[in-house]
């Protein structure tokens, strides 16, 4: 069966930060309890876009291949694999032990005697109607792209299921650990009428957990599948993860030990008192920016923009943190293409060079376009930031003169939020932070990007490039730095300071591993004591 053409997206090449590491000995059959931000909407895994729906899919659900604690492909479903000498067939051989975890709510799909009428083994079959749903236009799957080299698919046989390729993909292996493409029951999917992945009941696992319990608007309780008969021995008798709307509550409760392992931006970390509680990876993965909305009545003109991008003196970053170091990409550390880090050809000290004799060229070239004597501007941020703003700021005004007034808002991080995603600014330092390890992806969040205010047909075309390239990774990191150039030229967007996320776990708990974010965890090896 041949698929439909579709974009090409990104290919899911994946960092991995464990934390396996001997704080002790650790015991199985423990419960964790987990925060996440805002509710899933389903756990259909060919639907699954955001992080909470994806790791829960990716703790319940096993496909082809996953990755492990060092970020390497191990086999899932798949026992065993060939290429052709092409490069374009793959063929895959699955293990005859998979099968799926059926507990007393599926009585509702499958009848009351679900247990002797079901086969709840796990075929070829399985991962081929995974595909055509995620090649159905009336899906409208976020993956469709992700698999846009797949040429055809079939199942073989029981045990077998290949797939053939319009052009080899550098990164179809780690594609096929996404969440989309783990197997889906078409028997038990029609059963559901509708409803696959909206409840417990009607979802089938065959992964190292099941979704056991799910009270709307408070928390999803996955438990250990005793069916699963994968390479690795399932530790935790369950997790539940609990619903949250912002990250201030999360670090406040981690602080009262509610949560055993959290995702944290750097102002949520800062609330944690006794960090000597906790066992912490730092991950640099944010880009602090001063967004320019491009609809204001100045800056919305670009000769404005780049006279505040030219005149702003980021070597003033030392005096935050000595860990805070300048920007020198729009894009953070963390992100890779392929297993590469990415690096803008010309990294030296930031992405705007500072050039007072241009930027005040800049300037008065921006006030003759809008007919203006003056720009006058309100930029917001956190406490945390605002002596360091109001630093760069006094270095504009001398650069740029009395032409230049300025004033700077103190606003509280969720205050901040709304701001931003309302579009009523005029500037913000904000931060931007990187919910894929992927260079490309994250270029990606930039398009049409309501808190930018953001809209480019150039940068667009840049895009189309990077989704055309995103099978050969030295073409996407070539297409990548041309879509960043885009960026900068157009200057909506100041990328100031790179700062850190935090992954902490309690004393005593370990084995949790996360990929491509820390919103994104993995529990089969998680014990505690």
């Amino acid at each position: 069966m041949f698929k439909k053409s579709v974009c090409v997206i990104t290919s899911l090449i994946l960092i991995m930060l464990s934390f396996c590491g001997c704080f002790g000995r650790g015991k199985a059959n423990k419960s964790f309890a987990v925060p996440i931000i805002g509710e899933p909407t389903s756990l259909d895994p060919q639907i699954a876009k955001t992080d909470s729906e994806k790791m829960i899919v990716l703790n319940c659900y096993e496909g082809l291949f996953r990755i492990n604690k060092d970020g390497a492909i191990e086999n899932g479903v798949c026992e065993s694999y060939t290429v052709s000498d092409d490069g374009l067939r793959y063929t895959f051989k699955l293990r005859q032990d998979a099968q799926w975890a059926l507990f007393s709510g599926h009585k509702n799909v499958l009848g009351e005697n679900y247990a002797d009428t079901f086969d709840i083994n796990v075929y070829a079959e399985d991962f081929a109607f995974a595909f055509d749903r995620i090649f159905d236009p009336a899906i409208n799957s976020p993956y469709s792209a992700l698999f846009s080299s797949v040429a055809s698919y079939s199942a073989d046989d029981k045990y077998t299921f290949s797939i053939t390729l319009n052009s080899k993909d550098d990164n179809l292996l780690y594609n096929l650990a996404s969440a989309g493409a783990v197997p889906c029951d078409r028997e038990f999917y029609e059963l559901t009428g509708g409803k696959y992945g909206l409840d417990a009941k009607y979802s089938l696992c065959n992964g190292p957990f099941n979704v056991g319990k799910w009270i709307d608007g408070t928390s999803i309780r996955i438990d250990r599948n005793n069916e699963y008969s994968g390479e690795n021995k399932v530790m935790p008798s369950s997790v539940t993860f609990y619903v949250n709307t912002s990250r201030d509550a999360v670090a406040d409760k981690m602080n009262n030990g509610i949560y055993d392992v959290a995702y944290l931006n750097n102002l949520n970390y800062s609330r944690i008192t006794d960090k000597s509680s906790f066992n912490t990876q730092s991950v640099e993965n944010t880009v602090y920016s001063f967004i320019l909305n491009q609809y204001d009545k100045y800056l919305g003109n670009k000769n404005i923009r780049l006279a505040l991008a030219y005149s702003a003196d980021l070597s003033l970053a030392g005096t935050i943190s000595e860990d805070i170091k300048p920007a020198v990409s729009f894009v953070p550390p963390y992100c890779k293409v392929g297993t590469t880090q990415y690096t803008p050809s010309d990294a030296t000290g930031s992405v705007y060079t500072f050039n007072s004799t241009k930027a005040k060229q800049y300037f008065e070239q921006g006030l003759l376009e809008i007919d203006s004597s003056s720009v006058e501007l309100e930029i917001k941020c956190t406490e945390e930031y605002e002596t360091f703003v109001k630093q760069i700021v006094q270095v504009w005004q001398k650069t740029l003169g009395v032409k230049f007034a300025v004033t700077v808002s103190v606003a509280a991080g969720d205050e901040l939020d709304s701001t931003v995603a309302s579009g009523n600014y005029s500037a913000v330092f904000y931060p931007f932070t990187a919910n894929t390890v992927n260079a490309n992806e994250f270029l990606e969040s930039f398009s049409n990007n309501s808190k930018l205010n953001y809209k480019s047909d150039r940068f667009e075309a840049a895009l189309q490039q990077v989704r055309a390239s995103s099978r050969d990774n030295s073409q996407l990191l070539a297409s990548c730095k041309n879509a960043e150039s885009v960026l900068i030229d157009e200057a909506v967007m100041l990328p100031v300071i790179y700062e850190y996320s935090y992954f902490i776990q309690s004393k005593g708990v370990s084995g949790i591993y996360f990929y491509p974010t820390g919103d994104i965890m993995y529990f089969i090896n998680a014990v505690k004591k």
